[in-house]
């Protein structure tokens, strides 16, 4: 994309802290995201009465992803921000097959799955108002303290303002290949309903595996660290990993795609076939 990304309309929509201009623009970022494959009953669960079901991949694999962001110039101020989430699609919806394709094809408006957000702390109360009261997303204010380089990065979630890990990260990039990012698409409960976004990416990436990581979501019961562990992300290789300091965004109004409901089960229901009737019997004669 040119230097025209960010020319586009605009429209205003309120929030209890104040109007927000959208699309929200992220104008330098960077970006480290793990990928893995995970237990489909794990994932399941994470998605009940969410009206979504996880995509099935490789063995019957889900698949999950750890994202951080450095955002050091947006529309709404700079922030950090770490993202667990679940490939997935509607549950009402014909299911799509072939997922990962999905993650390869350039423009959002083409995908008929995306990522359902399952974890998403931020560090300015701006980012956790807009997110939660326009798009639903489950953001919650607290400390991301990080180290950010080419050869390493390590984050920390806190479990608020000055507190305590809850979960660390420290990885090593291996060597990789540079490709186009593609642009993203959440999947948020929002109003009873499911809505779906198209965040639109210039972006290149560095695509590859991690050299060394350590993922520590320890044993606290906060909700972050207890996804974490039951993801299985702490213990997990990463499928990929992906890097770059030149990400590019526009965050754009979500549209209701299906009404919130329990998803279906994952396995085929037997359905109880009703015998065939019995043959009416012969009309006795009447006793005389």
């Amino acid at each position: 994309m040119g230097d025209d990304f960010f020319e586009v309309p605009m429209t205003s929509v309120r929030t209890t802290e104040g109007p927000v201009d959208l699309p929200i623009f992220y104008y330098d970022v960077s970006v480290r995201q793990l990928n893995f494959f995970v237990d489909y009953g794990a994932a399941l669960s994470k998605l009940e009465g969410t009206g979504l079901v996880p995509c099935k991949v490789i063995n019957g694999k889900a698949v999950a992803c750890l994202a951080f962001f450095n955002y050091r110039d947006t529309s709404i101020g700079p922030y950090e921000e770490v993202a667990v989430i679940i490939l997935a699609y509607p549950g009402t919806f014909k299911d799509p097959k072939f997922y990962l394709a999905n993650m390869f094809k350039r423009d959002g408006h083409k995908w008929t799955v995306g990522a359902y957000v399952l974890e998403l702390p931020v560090t300015i109360p701006a980012a956790r108002v807009a997110g939660r009261e326009i798009w639903g997303y489950p953001k919650y204010l607290t400390d991301i303290p990080f180290t950010l380089s080419d050869r390493r990065f390590e984050y920390a979630v806190l479990d608020g303002p000055g507190g305590q890990p809850v979960m660390t990260v420290e990885c090593v990039p291996g060597p990789g290949i540079n490709m186009t990012g593609t642009d993203l698409v959440t999947l948020t409960n929002h109003e009873d309903t499911i809505l779906r976004t198209i965040v639109d990416v210039d972006a290149k990436f560095r695509m590859g595996m991690c050299k060394e990581l350590r993922i520590d979501a320890g044993t606290t019961d906060h909700r972050f660290a207890q996804n974490v562990r039951d993801l299985g992300l702490d213990r997990l290789k990463p499928f990929s990993m992906q890097a770059t300091e030149s990400f590019r965004s526009r965050l754009n109004k979500g549209w209701p795609i299906a009404e919130q409901a329990t998803p279906p089960p994952p396995y085929p229901v037997k359905v109880k076939v009703p015998a065939k009737k019995a043959k009416k019997a012969k009309k006795a004669p009447a006793a005389k």
